[in-house]
Order: structure tokens, then C-alpha cells, then sequence
């Protein structure tokens, strides 16, 4: 969603505002490619009851001291220099529907879409602000249908990201679901049919992009927390050092205590994702194959996990900076770094696109 339209610049920033991290990605414009300037984030313990987010009514909001607080602390940190910037909204608070409109020209169908809409969002229409891409390459105007992804994000978030640009010195050009800035991270172009998964801390996602274009998008609240607090309990130990566990070791640990404690979540995960696959499949074409991403996906053995679940499906990290020139220092971090930073990688390319 543009909230203000500007002349591309040769650089770009994009910011992930996670429940326990932020993480922060600049990119710059050489010619044909595009190259990692600075990055820099910042992680709560799970350990902390503070967080960047709270839940008010609908909608999960960002707590806009601390988050303002700590973003300023990153840029000055990394001495990041652009002041423009594209935040990533968290899925939870936006709402996806689709739903097809006949053939019309490009200008009559933004008030076809806003009129369809009120028959599909069940949140009052004047609480929310509406974003929408085509399913498709351009607007049949001519023949066939159009199918629209239709996403739903309330005012009231949109002014608190608002406050945090203004409170951090920086021009806020565009909000965007996170799922948006996943898929363009790590999803190619190809007419393939992927399930991407992103296992945060506080949520987990499950999304199906096909032919490059969003389809669906699912979110509920079971993630890397989850596994901290089985652990802790299962252990009899304390977050912190639950937290260390599962970074460090996770199911490669050998105290099966440990595995046992992580498997009833992971199993509910691993059944979600079978479900969204089977909905879509069931009216589509085969899924190739599942891209995990997420910071929670950093842990030890849980790559192994999920091929050992999905044997019939190809099952990969997403590698969201395959396509971007970095300091060849990073290299031994890119791994992790492009699990954890894809989606703020992903906001900061949008800036950049055609």
C-alpha cells in the first residue's frame, strides 16, 4: 500500500517490526545490480515480557516507544543514511480475501474492487484501508476475468507507523503485509507452485504463490516462542536458558526430552501447512515445492524435520540474498542472515521495482 509515491532514488530501506526483533535492511542501486549497503536489527529475550507489539482489539499494534526507541538506536548503530522507508506490516493484522470481477478497463476497477470488497471483509469499511494487486499480468479488459488479492489494513495501524517514521526521522514511502516482501524476497517469477512458510516468534505463516503472484495467506499463533516455552517447561529450566537450547542445539540435541518437548508443536505446524496444501490442490495444480524462512527456522535439525515430513516435495531454505552482491566477508552469514532479514530485504527491493 503507497502511502506516498516518490522518483526511485539509488538507495532504499525496508524495516521488519517483529514481536521480539526488528530488523532493518539498505539497499543501493549500481547500474544492473543491486548490493547490500548496511544492515542491523535488534532481538528481545524470550525471556522479557516486553515486546514490540501488543495486541488492541482487532489488530497488533506496535508499541511505538520502544519501537521508535530502538530503530533509532539500529540506524545510529550501522550508520544507515537513507531516511525513506518501507515498513513491513505483520500479517496478523491484515486480512486477505480474493474474489473475481469480469472484464472492465484499468480505470473503472478500482471502484469495482472497493464496492466487491464490502461483501468480503467482515470489519467495518471505514475502519480499514484497502491495498489490492491483480492476479495476472494486466487488467482484462477485453475478455476473461479478473482476480484481485484483496488485503484489508486498519487506519488505526496505519497512523502508529505513521508515528514511528516521524519519531525516527524518516519519510514513510509505503506499508506492505510482511507476505508481500517474503514473496518477493525468496519467490522467483516462475510459473511453479510454492508453499512458503515463515515460522517467526509469535506467528506463524503459511502462504501459495503461483506463477510469482500470491494466492492465499494463512497466520496463526503458534511459533518459535512456542517451542522456547516447551522446553522450559519440559526441562524445568528458564526461558533464558530454554532460549539457549533451542538456538544452540534444538533437534539435534541428544536429550530427548528436548525433541519430545518441540514435537507436539512442530507437529501442529507440519499439520497446517498438509491442510493448505491439500485446500489448494484440490482446485489447482501440484505444489513443487516449500520454502522456509523466519528466524524461528534457524533452528538446529528443523530443515531435516520438514523433509522428513514432505519427502514428496522438495523442501529448502529461502535464500532471499541470491540475487544481491554483498561483502564476500558476509558469506558465513548469509544462511541465517537471509531467513531472518527477508522480509525487510524484501521491502527495501520494492523500491526498486519496474
Amino acid at each position: 500500500m503507497w502511502i506516498l509515491r516518490k522518483k526511485k532514488q539509488s538507495t532504499s530501506l525496508g524495516i521488519d517490526i517483529g514481536s521480539k526483533g526488528i530488523k532493518i535492511v539498505e539497499l543501493q542501486k549500481e547500474k544492473d545490480r543491486i548490493v547490500l549497503k548496511n544492515y542491523g536489527g535488534l532481538k528481545l529475550s524470550a525471556a522479557k515480557k516486553e515486546s514490540f507489539q501488543y495486541f488492541d482489539k482487532r489488530t497488533l499494534l506496535p508499541s511505538v516507544k520502544n519501537v521508535s526507541l530502538a530503530i533509532r538506536a539500529i540506524l545510529e548503530e550501522a550508520k544507515i543514511e537513507t531516511k525513506e522507508v518501507i515498513f513491513s506490516l505483520p500479517d496478523f493484522s491484515t486480512f486477505f480475501t480474493s474474489f473475481t470481477l469480469p472484464k472492465m478497463t484499468a480505470e473503472e476497477l478500482p471502484d469495482a474492487v472497493y464496492f466487491e470488497a464490502k461483501k468480503h471483509i467482515p470489519i467495518p469499511f471505514n475502519e480499514v484501508v484497502l491495498d489490492w494487486e491483480l492476479i495476472g499480468d494486466s487488467v482484462n479488459e477485453k475478455e476473461g476475468d479478473n482476480k484481485l488479492l484483496v488485503m484489508a489494513i486498519s487506519k488505526t495501524l496505519v497512523l502508529e507507523y505513521k508515528k514511528i517514521a516521524q519519531e525516527c526521522g524518516l519519510t514513510l514511502l509505503s506499508l506492505e503485509a510482511e507476505v508481500m516482501g517474503l514473496k518477493r524476497a525468496v519467490v522467483s517469477k516462475s510459473k511453479d507452485n510454492v508453499c512458503l512458510v515463515e515460522v517467526g516468534c509469535q506467528s506463524t505463516t503459511i502462504s501459495i504463490v503461483s506463477g510469482g503472484f500470491l494466492i492465499m495467506s494463512v497466520s496463526f499463533d503458534v511459533a518459535g516462542k512456542d517451542y522456547t516455552y516447551s522446553i522450559s517447561e519440559s526441562l524445568n529450566v528458564d526461558l533464558i536458558e530454554a532460549e539457549k537450547i533451542k538456538t544452540n542445539l534444538g533437534l539435534n540435541n541428544k536429550d530427548k526430552k528436548v525433541t519430545e518437548a518441540i514435537n507436539p508443536i512442530l507437529k501442529i505446524i507440519v499439520g497446517k501447512i498438509k491442510q493448505v496444501i491439500a485446500n489448494f490442490e484440490a482446485k489447482n495444480s501440484k505444489i513443487s515445492k516449500i520454502i522456509l524462512v523466519g528466524g524461528a527456522v534457524n533452528m538446529p535439525g528443523l530443515s531435516d524435520y520438514f523433509k522428513t515430513n514432505f519427502e514428496d516435495l522438495k523442501v529448502e531454505r529461502g535464500c532471499a540474498f541470491e540475487n544481491i552482491f554483498y561483502n564476500p566477508e558476509l558469506k558465513p552469514l548469509i544462511p541465517e542472515i537471509s531467513t531472518t532479514f527477508s522480509i525487510a530485504l524484501g521491502e527495501a527491493l520494492k523500491r526498486f521495482e519496474d
